[in-house]
């Protein structure tokens, strides 16, 4: 494990805390390998840690009434996992998979509470990025509920092109056709045939699981149309 002082990707908030509280961070915290579709946390058990990406993408979900999986959004590194149920349950509320190789940092909830306590830059990081997760959130519920499918799928693609990596127009996307229906509230057979009409387009070239997109604007645009 590399040492939290020395830590390149350290989080916003982390950089915040002086030496003292850097030791408390690094003597609470155990950093662990996962391998794509292993948990990193299960939805009902006891919540002991936060967690924190350091690297590799994570997919959060949710069983409903029917015990079927929501996958309600997709984590990359330099994000925390789990800050809502620190602060305020005890059990955990979703279950975190890794979609690919991860290395996550797991930090003692009593540790983390202190820290938060001891410093108020520390905890108003925490509070701006609750913030701004939860207004992703609201634009997100808002988009799935009053796109078609097809604009649905156009903003997939797009959010992995741009908040994933890095504005690429040629990458992979670690989810099953399954796992994209779960992530926007439709089914698999949907998904396969939104691909197809966004590839008639000639917005987007699909294989498999590779995406290359031929025409960010067209695909833009049935994005914003929906």
């Amino acid at each position: 494990m590399q040492n939290c002082k020395t830590c390149i990707i350290r989080s916003k908030a982390a950089n915040t805390l002086n030496p003292n509280e850097l030791t408390i961070l690094m003597e609470s915290c155990a950093e662990t390998t996962f391998n794509p579709k292993e948990s990193i946390i299960k939805e009902g058990t006891l919540s002991s840690h936060v967690a924190y990406l350091k690297s590799g993408l994570a997919m959060v979900s949710k069983k409903g009434v029917k015990g079927i999986d929501q996958i309600l959004k997709i984590i990359k590194p330099g994000n925390y996992i789990g800050l809502q149920t620190v602060l305020f349950e005890k059990i955990n509320q979703f279950s975190v998979t890794a979609l690919e190789k991860c290395v996550v940092c797991f930090i003692d909830n009593q540790s983390f509470k202190e820290l938060i306590s001891r410093n108020t830059q520390f905890a108003n990081e925490l509070l701006i990025f609750l913030c701004r997760e939860e207004l992703t959130y609201f634009d997100r519920f808002v988009n799935i509920h009053q796109k078609q499918i097809n604009g649905r799928m156009a903003d997939i693609i797009l959010f992995f092109s741009e908040e994933i990596y890095n504005h690429a127009t040629s990458f992979n996307i670690p989810l099953s056709r399954s796992d994209m229906a779960a992530f926007i509230c439709t089914t698999r057979e949907s998904i396969t045939r939104a691909i197809n009409d966004l590839s008639k387009t000639n917005s987007i070239r699909v294989s498999r699981k590779k995406f290359e997109i031929l025409n960010p604007e067209m695909l833009k645009k049935i994005s914003e149309k929906g």
